[in-house]
C-alpha cells in the first residue's frame, strides 16, 4: 500500500507574507523535518526556503514538489521555529523577514537569472527594449536581470525583457548559484587568539551571594530573568564567567550577548581564556563564508560559548542553558531597519522558550527592567562596591555659561585655516580647569579620556554675510566639516563633497565652520600638549577592518596617554592606567526631541566616567556642561541611579511613556513630501475612524500626529509618522495591523511599523 501524500508548509527569507505549500516527493518523505532548507520553485526561479512544518493534507487544490533538500538536520531548531513565531507576532513581520534576519547569507542558494542576447536580434521600436539590447551588446551578450534593474531603476526592466523574450532577440537562463562548501576550521577573530592561563580571584561577599542565587537557577535548569545592577568596576564579568562555568558542568552550553565585538577586545580575551577552543562568534565583521562555517560549528556542538553582537541572539545552539546581556541597556540592541526587533528583548523570550535563565547585566539599566524588577518579573541582584574596595571616581560639573570668559586661540589654530576658516568668537569646548588637569595628568605619567559625542572638525560651514548653511540635499541635516580628509559630508546618507570657503549663496569666501567635534579637540591637544601621546576614536579613524581593535590595544598598553573619541570609548574597556576623565559638551544629547534623552545622558556620562580609576589610584571625571542643575547632573555626580531612576519614572509615569505605557510608531517615508503627507494624514484619520468605531481600541488607545518626522527627509525619502500610545500591547499590536492594511508594500510611499521604538528621530 502507498504512504499518503505529505505536504510542507514552506517560509522563503524573504518579504513574502505567507508561506507556501509543496508536496514531499515520495525519496524525501521520511527526511524532512521541520527546519531544514530545501530547494523549490517559484515562478521560473529555484529559491531556497525553510520547512517551517509537515501537512497531512493540502488545502490548495495543487502543489508543486520540493525539488531536493539541502541539509541532513534541521538548520533551524524547534525552539527557534517558536521564537521565530514570536517575533513575527509581536514586532509584526512576516516569517519569512524574520527567517532572512535569523540566518546567515551564505544559507540562501537561490537561483539567478541571466539575459543572453541572440545573435542578429530584430530590431524594436520600444525605447527601453532598445536600451537593454544596447546593454546587453556592451557587455559580451550577457547580464543579470539584477544587474539589468539597477541600470535602469524605476523603469519596467520585466515587461521589457518578456518584450524581447517574446521577439526572440534574448534568452533568460535560470542557473542555481554553487554552494560553497562549509569550512570546518576554526575561525576567531585575533582579538581572542588563546593567550595565558586566566587569572582567578577571589569573589567579593557580594559577588558570592549573586552567583548563589544565579547559580540554583542553572542547577535547577529554570527560567528566570536576573537583572544585575552593579556598578562600573564591580566584576560583573567575573559573575558571567562563573556561570558560564556552571552551566558547562551541567552539560549545557552559554550564550553572550554584547553590544558592539569590535570596541570589547577585553572581554573576548578573557572569555577566550578561561574557555580556549570553546568559543564561538557571530558578528557582522565576519564574512558571509567565516558566519556560515561557525553558524555549522555552533550548530554542531562543537563550541560551549557562543558570544557576539545583536544577531547572535539566534544562533544555533543546542543544549542552551543560561543567557547573559551585558550593558542590556545599550541601544545597539535596537535593530533600527528591516525588522525591528530588541535583542535583549528577544533574549528573555528565548529564555522564557528554553526555560534556561537570563541575565541582564549593566551599571545604568533601562527603566524598562528596573521596573520590571520592581513589579517582580525580574529579580534584582545588586553589587554596590567595586572589586578590592576602590572608590568610585569623583565627579563634578563645570558650568560653561560662567567659564569661557576669553577665547582659547587653539580655536583658530593653524591647521584650521588650511582649508576652512574657525568662526572667531568660538568658544573652546575644553574649559581652563579640565586644561591644568589635564597637564598634571600627564605629567604623573596617568592616561586622560576625553569623551565628545560628536565627530569631525565641526558641525558645519556657515557664511558670516548671508547666513546660508551648507545642507545635505539627501538629509534635513547640516553637513560636517572633516578637516584631514578636506571633506564636508552627511553621517546619515554619506553624501560628501571637498570643503571651500566660497559661499554658494552669496559668492563671497564667507564659509566658516562653527561648532566642535573629536578632530578639532584633538588638533588642540596638539598645541596644548604637544609631547602627548594623542589618539581618537571614532567612526572617521577607524574605517579600516581591526583598527578599532589596535586602537584599543596601544590604550591598554600605556601607548597613549591621551584618547579622545566618541560614545565607542565608553563600551566595557578596563584600563587601569585611567584617572582623568573629562566629558566635553556633556548636555548635547539632553537637548534630542526624545523622551529617552534624559536617561540616555545619564547612561551615556555614567559609563565614559566608570573608565576611570579602575587601578590603584583615584578617578577624577569632570563633567562640562551649560545644565549643570538639571536633574541628570544632580544625580550623576553622586553616582545615584536609584534616584535618577525615581525622578525619570514620575515625568514618564505622567505622560504615560515606558515604562509605563507601550508604544508603536507608524513611520511613512517616500520621494515627494506632498505625498508622503498626504498618506500620512489620510492613515491618521482613518485610524481614528477605526478607533471610534471600537470601545476597546477607543479606551485604550491614544493616536499622536501625524507630523513630520525630527528629520525629516533621510536618503532622499520624505519622512512622516504616527505613534500610537496605550497600556497593553495587545490592543496595541491589533490597532497596528489594521494601519498596515492601508498602506500597501509600493515604491512611493512606505509603512514602516517600529514596535517600542527606541530611536524617534
Amino acid at each position: 500500500m502507498d504512504e499518503p501524500q505529505k505536504f510542507a508548509r514552506v517560509v522563503i527569507p524573504s518579504l513574502l507574507t505567507q508561506p507556501l505549500i509543496y508536496s514531499i516527493p515520495a525519496p524525501l518523505a521520511d527526511q524532512i523535518a521541520p527546519g531544514m532548507r530545501v530547494l523549490i520553485p517559484l515562478r521560473k526561479r529555484t529559491m531556497t526556503g525553510v520547512v517551517w512544518e509537515i501537512l497531512s493534507e493540502n488545502p490548495l487544490p495543487q502543489a508543486k514538489d520540493i525539488l531536493s533538500l539541502l541539509d541532513d538536520q534541521p538548520i533551524v531548531d524547534a525552539q527557534l521555529l517558536k521564537l521565530s513565531q514570536w517575533i513575527s507576532q509581536y514586532y509584526l513581520a512576516s516569517l519569512g523577514e524574520v527567517l532572512a534576519t535569523l540566518l546567515p547569507p551564505n544559507s540562501r542558494r537561490d537561483s539567478k537569472r541571466t539575459v543572453v542576447l541572440k545573435p542578429n536580434p530584430p530590431l524594436v521600436g520600444d525605447e527601453l527594449c532598445q536600451k537593454v539590447v544596447a546593454a546587453l551588446a556592451q557587455h559580451k551578450g550577457k547580464l543579470g536581470v539584477k544587474t539589468l534593474i539597477r541600470q535602469f531603476p524605476g523603469q519596467s526592466i520585466d515587461r521589457a525583457l518578456i518584450r524581447l523574450e517574446s521577439l526572440g532577440a534574448v534568452a533568460i537562463e535560470d542557473h542555481l548559484a554553487k554552494q560553497r562548501r562549509r569550512k570546518t576550521a576554526l575561525i576567531n577573530p585575533p582579538s581572542i587568539a588563546a593567550a595565558d592561563a586566566e587569572i582567578r580571584f577571589d569573589l567579593t561577599q557580594e559577588q558570592a551571594t549573586v552567583l548563589q542565587l544565579i547559580g540554583k537557577r542553572i542547577e535547577l535548569g529554570h527560567f528566570e530573568t536576573f537583572l544585575l545592577h552593579g556598578v562600573t568596576g564591580s566584576g560583573k564579568t567575573e559573575i558571567y564567567l562563573r556561570a558560564i562555568e556552571q552551566t558547562m558542568a551541567s552539560g549545557r552550553r552559554s550564550l553572550v550577548l554584547i553590544p558592539e565585538i569590535s570596541l570589547t577586545p577585553q572581554l573576548l580575551d578573557r572569555v577566550n581564556r578561561r574557555f580556549p577552543g570553546k568559543v564561538g562568534v557571530l558578528h557582522s565583521s565576519l564574512t558571509a563564508a567565516e558566519r556560515w562555517a561557525q553558524w555549522w560549528r555552533i550548530l554542531r556542538g562543537d563550541v560551549d560559548v557562543v558570544i557576539g553582537a545583536r544577531s547572535a541572539v539566534f544562533a544555533p545552539i543546542p543544549k542552551l542553558g543560561l543567557i547573559v546581556v551585558d550593558e542590556e541597556h545599550d541601544s545597539s540592541y535596537k535593530q533600527e531597519d528591516g525588522l525591528r526587533y530588541n535583542g535583549r528583548d528577544v533574549a528573555v523570550v528565548r529564555g522564557k522558550l528554553l526555560g534556561c535563565p537570563v541575565i541582564l547585566g549593566s551599571a545604568t539599566p533601562a527603566l524598562e527592567s528596573y521596573e520590571n524588577c520592581r513589579q517582580g518579573r525580574y529579580q534584582l541582584l545588586e553589587i554596590s562596591q567595586r572589586v578590592e574596595q576602590r572608590a568610585l571616581p569623583q565627579i563634578e560639573t563645570i558650568d560653561l555659561r560662567t567659564q569661557f570668559a576669553k577665547t582659547l586661540a587653539s580655536t583658530n589654530t593653524p591647521a584650521a585655516s588650511q582649508t576652512v576658516k574657525v568662526k572667531r568668537g568660538e568658544r573652546p569646548v575644553m574649559s581652563d580647569l579640565f586644561i591644568d588637569l589635564l597637564r598634571e595628568n600627564l605629567a604623573a605619567k596617568h592616561q586622560t579620556l576625553i569623551f565628545l559625542n560628536r565627530r569631525g572638525f565641526a558641525n558645519f560651514l556657515q557664511c558670516t554675510l548671508c547666513g546660508h548653511l551648507w545642507r545635505c540635499p539627501y538629509c534635513s541635516v547640516t553637513l560636517t566639516v572633516h578637516l584631514r580628509q578636506k571633506i564636508i559630508s552627511c553621517h546619515h546618507c554619506d553624501y560628501r563633497r571637498p570643503t571651500t570657503n566660497l559661499c554658494p549663496e552669496c559668492k563671497n569666501e564667507s564659509l566658516t565652520a562653527v561648532g566642535v567635534g573629536t578632530e578639532q579637540i584633538e588638533a588642540a591637544l596638539h598645541e596644548l600638549v604637544p609631547a602627548a601621546r594623542i589618539a581618537r576614536m571614532d567612526r572617521d579613524s577607524t574605517t579600516q577592518r581591526g583598527s578599532q581593535e589596535a586602537l584599543i590595544r596601544r590604550w591598554e598598553k600605556g601607548e597613549i596617554d591621551i584618547l579622545v573619541g566618541t560614545q565607542m570609548i565608553t563600551k566595557g574597556h578596563d584600563v587601569a592606567g585611567v584617572t582623568l576623565v573629562g566629558a566635553l559638551s556633556a548636555d548635547l544629547s539632553l537637548n534630542l526631541p526624545d523622551f529617552r534623552a534624559a536617561e540616555r545622558t545619564f547612561q551615556l556620562l555614567s559609563q565614559v566616567a566608570g573608565r576611570s580609576g579602575r587601578g590603584d589610584d583615584p578617578g577624577r571625571v569632570i563633567i562640562q556642561t551649560y545644565a549643570p542643575d538639571h536633574y541628570v547632573m544632580q544625580f550623576l555626580v553622586n553616582h545615584d541611579y536609584k534616584g535618577f531612576f525615581d525622578a525619570e519614572s514620575e515625568f514618564r509615569r505622567m505622560l504615560n511613556y515606558p515604562p509605563y505605557g507601550r508604544l508603536i510608531n507608524l513611520r511613512l517615508d517616500g520621494p515627494k513630501a506632498a505625498e508622503v503627507e498626504s498618506q500620512a494624514k489620510a492613515v491618521a484619520a482613518e485610524l481614528r475612524r477605526l478607533q471610534s468605531q471600537s470601545e476597546k481600541f477607543r479606551d485604550q488607545i491614544e493616536v499622536l500626529g501625524p507630523a513630520p518626522a525630527p528629520i525629516e527627509k533621510l536618503r532622499n525619502r520624505f519622512r512622516w509618522q504616527l505613534l500610537l500610545k496605550g497600556k497593553q500591547s495587545s490592543a496595541l499590536l491589533d490597532f497596528a495591523r489594521q494601519a498596515r492594511q492601508l498602506v500597501p508594500n509600493a515604491r512611493n510611499v512606505r509603512l514602516h511599523i517600529d514596535v517600542d521604538p527606541y530611536s524617534m528621530l
